[in-house]
């Protein structure tokens, strides 16, 4: 009986600890926060590099080609443009290694990372959510109004000139 109750409460706490250490869970779809669902075998194509000398920053060699070294996993900057296809997203959640990952084909022999959100924030992927797109889009005619208003009460704007502008932003936003 001893021992039944000790196998039975070592398979019920392996049975625990395996549920719990759920650190990665692989998808087979993502909606990023670009709006756009990915799937496995959908073509993504990639922006330009957001480092200073052009490689990118969020999309890395992997496979049987990965170094030890960040620098060198760095995907080049002379890959802008190149289509990829998506061959498995994970989505990772350890302490400090979180996001969700896809695993893309180049049409080569090695396999590259790509971290989609920080890919996607910075436009190292195509239909990124360009900020300043979005800045300018939620400029309304009440902005621009308020916008010259203070510029008027800072003395910047002379009455003349604040009539001028309100007439002209009230006339192109009717």
């Amino acid at each position: 009986m001893k021992k039944i109750s000790i196998l039975l409460f070592t398979a019920l706490f392996a049975f625990n600890l395996s549920n719990a250490q759920k650190k990665q869970e692989k998808l087979e779809a993502y909606t990023a926060s670009n709006g756009i669902t990915y799937k496995v075998d959908d073509e993504i194509k990639l922006g330009r590099g957001s480092d200073t000398n052009g490689k990118f920053v969020y999309v890395n060699i992997g496979g049987w080609a990965v170094s030890t070294n960040p620098e060198q996993n760095r995907l080049g900057a002379g890959n802008a443009g190149l289509i990829v296809t998506v061959k498995k997203i994970i989505k990772y959640n350890y302490k400090r290694y979180k996001g969700v990952y896809f695993t893309v084909g180049g049409g080569n022999i090695t396999n590259y990372i790509l971290d989609i959100e920080n890919a996607i924030s910075t436009c190292e992927v195509e239909n990124c959510v360009d900020q300043n797109t979005a800045v300018q889009a939620s400029s309304d005619k009440y902005d621009k109004l308020s916008k010259i208003k203070g510029l008027l009460d800072e003395g910047v704007l002379t009455q003349e000139e604040y009539d001028a502008e309100k007439k002209i932003i009230l006339e192109n936003n009717k």
